[in-house]
């Protein structure tokens, strides 16, 4: 699996750049990752500011692992005064991965990128994917699967 320090270019939501509440932020980034002739561009059809979490993890350099991005802090309750809330900012990675034609191999996992920590042998997940995961995997078979998408030995 390739570590996050090994890939050669970081990718932002254009929101980064055009909503004028992350302007000076964006502008901080930017000015550090040119200093240091870092690679980076901004996606477009993005929703919120938080890439990472819909984005695809990349396992080598053509292999893109896109999960199924649909988090309970997305999904609204009867509770809320109006249930589509959470989908207002619901990027949806497909449509950013044709835009970039970027091909991935889709899993029906349930995951939040931003939960994920990879290394060269191993992957390290937040226990969440477990309970998000519990109608369609148990467990083992959950992180025997993950294994194998990822290429990893490990899975923790």
């Amino acid at each position: 699996m390739i570590s996050d320090n090994q890939t050669n270019k970081v990718y932002f939501s254009k929101l980064l750049r055009t909503d004028s509440k992350f302007a000076a932020t964006c502008n901080e980034i930017t000015k550090i990752l040119d200093s240091f002739k870092v690679r980076y561009d901004f996606l477009e059809k993005t929703k919120d500011i938080w890439a990472r979490d819909n984005m695809p993890i990349q396992v080598s350099d053509d292999k893109f692992v896109e999960y199924r991005y649909d988090p309970d802090y997305l999904q609204g309750t009867k509770e809320d005064d109006n249930e589509e809330e959470g989908r207002e900012i619901k990027t949806y990675p497909d449509m950013v991965c044709d835009w970039l034609n970027l091909k991935t191999i889709k899993t029906d996992i349930v995951l939040d990128g931003g939960n994920v920590i990879k290394s060269k042998n191993c992957v390290i997940l937040t226990d969440k994917i477990v309970t998000e995961n519990q109608y369609w995997y148990d467990k083992t078979k959950l992180v025997k699967h993950l294994e194998e998408l990822f290429e990893v030995e490990h899975v923790i």
